[in-house]
């Protein structure tokens, strides 16, 4: 029967589990101002565990085509062993586009060096679990990095593109040692006297060498398969050449590296994630087959935040529709994102492409080295400088883009829950019916799935509906009693997988006035199961 006045009484509280108390210095990187390789890249994670397990956890979630490590660094309140809200960095699909590794490293540093130093990045540390991938194709990177080849965008497969039973054997080289291997271009003087000037493009070649002697040059290049080319949504659609430099592989996943981020994504949900490429300066959302934004309101409001948060100009390349008319292109075949958005429910997969130098494109950049009577010829050095700055500039950069990367954190879905009161039952068979307060932290993105109650053996107890961005909603989930409540009481969980989870305590703690919580603590006796270190209190609100 439910609880007469001065009996015991049905109590909810949230199981609180604090902040780490910082003890470690400022992490910094064993490389810094450079380009790291496979193997610096290992070392840098290495020292960012050891640094600080407190908020560092590392998985190995696949190896390359020639074995290397694919990581998964995970950054979060490691006391707090609840799932919560998830949001993810993928960098380096491409070889060429090392610097995406680069901003990934940094990222993890100032979430690493900002805690307990900074407010708001405390606090997305202990609400989420951020996870980053610093690069998807090693092997690549090894080959860019160590041996100059800046041309380098697919994996490492080898593939015999002359039918001479050798691989890779003769790509592009750096002949004359400048640090720069040449892309050369011949155009046909085919024009009447009367009007000079006009060129007509013919063809292009690569600086290299006939290394296998057979009277070409650089037709057997490294690399076969386009890794933002390999996943499964639309992937028919897309080139089957496999001398393309978007070559998309035999079959979706056919790459050990698309592969290991399948399998990883598979046991994750993400509202909201990036995926880091070079090349351009824009911030690319998933479209349909018909060519329209996935999300069009929702995109178009997220594209307008980052015209406030990245520098001047970075997305004018990105060809923003207004809002309600369509893109240009239609889905990539074969993208990241369309299989992050179709497939895994990802809301906002954004391709954020963070650095291009459009000058070394510009006729300037690119040198007339033969002018005769029927051709001119002119060579381009500006391969490495279009997806790359130099070394020196990548940490200015990242000063420039740090932002982008705190919106994404701020646009993870997290829902702060407020049980203000609970009235009912206490016994066997009886409800409790909590008033429970929703409110969703992120601006602009909601939970997606409805709130669920969860009792300690998964049993789903009541569904709630889902909440919007910025939405607070005031809901009365009702629980059906499986026992009698006593003060040692059983922890329910609240929330979804976009969202993650917050626990609270169900127990009967007695006709007690409101008081202070440690006193109230201390009066209920309630013992916290799940987290060892976590304290029980009454959750105070900042608003």
């Amino acid at each position: 029967m439910a609880s007469e006045i001065g009996d015991d009484l049905p109590l909810v509280v949230e199981v609180v589990v604090p902040s780490i108390i910082r003890t470690w210095d400022p992490v910094s990187l064993l490389y810094d101002d450079q380009f790291h390789d496979s193997a610096e890249v290992d070392e840098e994670i290495e020292n960012i565990h050891s640094s600080v397990p407190e908020l560092v956890d590392v998985e190995v979630i696949g190896q390359s085509y020639q074995g290397k490590n694919i990581t998964s660094i995970r950054i979060t309140n490691e006391q707090n062993t609840v799932q919560k809200a998830k949001t993810l960095v993928v960098a380096h699909h491409h070889g060429r586009e090392q610097i995406t590794v680069e901003m990934a490293l940094r990222f993890i540093l100032r979430l690493l060096n900002g805690y307990g130093q900074n407010t708001t990045l405390t606090e997305y540390v202990d609400t989420q679990e951020i996870y980053v991938i610093l690069t998807i194709n090693p092997d690549a990177l090894d080959v860019v990095v160590n041996e100059g080849n800046h041309w380098l965008r697919k994996n490492l497969r080898p593939y015999d593109n002359d039918g001479d039973t050798f691989f890779g054997e003769d790509d592009a080289e750096d002949v004359d040692g400048d640090g720069h291997i040449s892309e050369f271009y011949v155009y046909i003087k085919d024009y009447p006297a009367e009007e000079p000037g006009i060129e007509d493009y013919d063809y292009s070649y690569r600086e290299g060498i006939d290394n296998d002697e057979d009277g070409l040059l650089n037709e057997d290049e490294v690399g076969l398969v386009d890794l933002n080319r390999n996943y499964p949504n639309w992937w028919d659609e897309g080139e089957t050449d496999v001398t393309t430099q978007v070559y998309r592989g035999t079959a979706p996943f056919s790459e050990n590296e698309t592969r290991a981020f399948r399998d990883f994504a598979l046991n994750h949900s993400f509202a909201m994630s990036y995926s880091l490429h070079s090349g351009i300066n824009a911030t690319f959302f998933t479209t349909n087959g018909a060519g329209n934004w996935q999300e069009p309101t929702l995109y178009y409001q997220i594209a307008t935040d980052y015209n406030d948060i990245l520098p001047s100009g970075f997305n004018n390349l990105a060809g923003y529709p207004q809002l309600g008319e369509s893109r240009v292109e239609s889905a990539l075949a074969g993208g990241w994102g369309e299989w992050m958005y179709v497939e895994r429910g990802c809301t906002v997969p954004i391709t954020f492409e963070v650095y291009t130098n459009a000058s070394v494109h510009e006729d300037e950049a690119t040198f007339i080295i033969e002018n005769n009577s029927t051709h001119i010829i002119r060579e381009w050095k500006g391969i490495y400088g279009y997806f790359n700055p130099v070394e020196e500039a990548i940490n200015s950069l990242w000063d420039d883009l740090y932002a982008s990367f705190d919106y994404l954190l701020e646009m993870t879905p997290r829902i702060d829950f407020d049980a203000t009161s609970i009235t009912g039952g206490v016994s066997t068979g009886e409800n409790v019916i909590i008033t429970l307060s929703m409110e969703c932290l992120s601006p602009r993105l909601g939970s997606k799935d409805g709130i669920s109650v969860i009792g300690e053996n998964g049993e789903v107890l009541d569904s709630l509906i889902a909440v919007g961005g910025a939405q607070t909603i005031v809901n009365y989930p009702s629980i059906t009693l499986s026992e009698d409540l006593d003060s040692s009481g059983y922890l329910i969980l609240v929330g979804c997988n976009y969202t993650g989870y917050t626990q609270f305590v169900v127990s009967t703690g007695g006709a007690l006035p409101p008081m202070d919580p440690l006193l109230l603590f201390a009066g209920v006796g309630l013992v916290v199961a799940l987290v060892a270190i976590a304290i029980i209190v009454y959750k105070k609100k900042s608003h």
